[in-house]
């Protein structure tokens, strides 16, 4: 069988094949520019939104005032575990947040920083806040018995242990170094590790200060649909 082809059946042939290229050019562009215009929304932090922790939490202040999750609606609320007597992780995590408030501007109120001690023996509620107003005159302090300390550490599948010390009756704490980040309805949002640049925390913050408020009854969870409450 003959394999010849006038060239009008040639010029045809061609002629459907660059119509097919412009169609799928034009259709891959689309596809490029709305991939494009389509904003990333990942956040920096660990996404915990779908794992319900510390939502039933009560533990008493500094002032003796017991507090929960409610006490810190409309703001974004960073919260985490330690001890006035650590030597690196926690005043490092104070200053941070110092920072990014800093970087927040006329919107640093927004950030509500609250310190839960892991170690009650030594942290009088008069110790601890001293030592979070030292940093920040705007954070709270919370500090329960051993009782009270253990359930909200299971609420937030935080660790914490005493290590005793080379000497007789001297100690330090191990604990959970990362923060916990909620939204302005309450909601835990973001696991935030230790060591986490300063610049992505507050892109963090200040994302979450700037969601649109939901109805009165419903929070948000990304990655999960949006529920009723209560």
């Amino acid at each position: 069988m003959s394999r010849y082809r006038s060239p009008a059946i040639r010029l045809a042939a061609l002629a459907r094949k660059l119509r097919l290229s412009t169609v799928l050019v034009a259709a891959a562009s689309v596809l490029l520019v709305a991939c494009a215009a389509k904003p990333k929304v990942d956040f920096y932090g660990k996404d915990i939104a779908c794992e319900e922790l510390g939502q039933h939490w009560t533990l008493p202040d500094s002032s003796g005032v017991t507090r929960s999750p409610t006490d810190f609606h409309g703001k974004v609320t960073y919260l985490f575990f330690g001890f006035t007597s650590c030597p690196d992780v926690c005043p490092t995590t104070m200053v941070e947040l110092n920072r990014v408030k800093h970087l927040m501007g006329s919107d640093a109120d927004n950030l509500q920083v609250v310190f839960v001690t892991v170690d009650p023996a030594r942290d009088t509620p008069a110790v601890a806040e001293t030592y979070v107003k030292a940093f920040d005159p705007t954070a709270t302090a919370l500090i329960g018995n051993d009782a009270q300390l253990a359930a909200m550490a299971s609420s937030f599948k935080a660790f914490y242990e005493r290590e005793d010390g080379s000497l007789p009756g001297t100690y330090t704490m191990t604990h959970t170094s990362g923060g916990y980040v909620f939204d302005r309805q309450g909601q835990l949002r973001l696991f935030a590790p230790f060591g986490m640049p300063v610049e992505q925390l507050f892109s963090d913050v200040q994302r979450l200060t700037l969601e649109p408020k939901l109805p009165v009854g419903q929070q948000r969870s990304p990655g999960c649909r949006v529920t009723a409450s209560g």
